[in-house]
């Protein structure tokens, strides 16, 4: 290990024990010095990989892959597991999917990584197109699920909550990094963690060709409201569900994929003591996992930026629903408008005069392209400060165009 990475290994180490120190979230901008080790993509196909070929090493400190797009998860993955399965003895994979994880939040708590790059999420900054971007390696255009609550498939403007329809045509998307491992030869397995939670359609797409594994739960143990528990009880928990699904029968290797819902606690508490301490963990467990010969691996799909709610706002929005009967989309950060004929203009013209300057007004065709603009309203709001539509209880959301929000990280261990 070079001087200056072992210099920037300890000053990352320092700011995890001033973080495990402090009782609450810091909600201050932060700007942080980190590596970004990255590996070259051996046979990725670039559109999986945001465009262009890395060709850094695990050695280097780059920048340069601050634009790739979390699109390139499955791509990276595939071309790990084509490199295992040339080999006469393949590695398993395990693949943690931790919702909600800022990269440099990320970076912080995991100084001992061998590389951490930093992966662009798409708009809007939500898990379902997050998540669903990263295991098919498809864009949002592409696969068609802009958010969370938007037009449904059918063609109709009823709108649909996504964790919760269940129909065709959610998606054209039909191979994940699932697909690919089984294809490769790999036994491809979701542990589905807090996932248990949702149903429908989005799941069945992003876990297609993964044998499910249930009975492990973390953040999310049941339908209630959100409580915090011990964080090394929850790493524990992660360890034991990983520990079970990797000592499965079978003659195959595997690749295990863990969904972990830390956003649920970020939203009520920042990324303060509790989440550095269950990451800390969690990087003991991977070290303990690849020192065992399992290459361990970590994305996400969004960050979370400060948020409060703005009742002025609120009230503003009902006022001109009622008087234009037009209904709202979206989740988060980001909302979308969906007007009655010919009232869009009007619509707009109110509230170009009316909201305040942190809230950024725009049309469907400004960030979306046509393929989506279908499930999506005519007119866009984009929170741009700390002030927007938001739950009383949280403190944290995402879905709109900032850093915080859209940079996430890809980790390895043992790779």
């Amino acid at each position: 290990m070079s001087e200056e990475r072992s210099m920037e290994r300890n000053r990352r180490s320092s700011r995890v024990q001033a973080r495990l120190s402090r009782s609450g979230p810091s909600t201050s901008e932060r700007s942080l010095r980190y590596d970004a080790f990255a590996r070259a993509m051996v046979g990725t196909p670039l559109h999986l990989v945001g465009g262009r070929e890395d060709q850094a090493t695990c050695a280097e400190s780059s920048l340069t892959t601050a634009e790739t797009s979390i699109t390139s998860v499955r791509g990276r993955i595939s071309a790990l597991l084509r490199q295992e399965s040339a080999t006469p003895a393949p590695r398993d994979v395990v693949l943690l999917g931790i919702d909600g994880l800022a990269h440099d939040f990320a970076a912080e708590c995991w100084p001992d990584v061998c590389r951490i790059d930093r992966l662009r999420s798409v708009f809007p900054t939500t898990t379902s197109a997050g998540f669903l971007s990263a295991l098919t390696g498809l864009d949002v255009p592409r696969h068609r699920v802009p958010g969370v609550v938007f037009a449904g498939p059918e063609g109709s403007r009823e709108l649909i909550n996504v964790f919760e329809y269940q129909g065709e045509h959610l998606t054209p998307a039909k191979e994940t990094v699932f697909t690919d491992a089984c294809g490769l030869g790999y036994r491809p397995l979701a542990v589905q963690g807090d996932m248990e939670a949702y149903g429908g359609s989005w799941r069945n797409a992003l876990l297609r060709g993964a044998e499910p594994v249930i009975g492990h739960r973390f953040y999310s143990p049941d339908a209630g409201p959100y409580s915090e528990r011990d964080p090394d009880l929850l790493a524990d928990l992660v360890g034991d569900a990983l520990v079970r699904t990797l000592a499965l029968p079978g003659a195959r290797p595997r690749l295990v994929w863990c969904y972990v819902e830390l956003d649920r606690h970020i939203h009520h508490f920042g990324y303060d003591r509790h989440a550095a301490r269950f990451l800390t963990k969690i990087e003991a467990l991977a070290r303990r996992l690849a020192d065992t010969g399992t290459v361990v691996l970590a994305h996400a799909d969004h960050g979370l930026t400060p948020t409060r709610p703005d009742p002025d706002l609120a009230e503003l929005l009902d006022t001109l629903a009622r008087k234009h009967g037009f209904r709202m989309g979206g989740a988060g950060r980001t909302r979308w408008l969906y007007s009655p004929p010919g009232v869009t203009e009007a619509v707009a013209a109110e509230l170009a005069a009316k909201l305040p300057e942190s809230v950024r007004l725009a049309g469907a065709e400004d960030l979306f392209a046509e393929s989506v603009r279908d499930r999506v309203g005519e007119l866009l709001l984009i929170a741009e400060g700390d002030t927007f539509l938001a739950d009383p209880e949280y403190r944290y959301e995402h879905g709109s165009l900032t850093a915080a929000e859209l940079d996430t990280p890809f980790a390895a261990w043992g790779a």
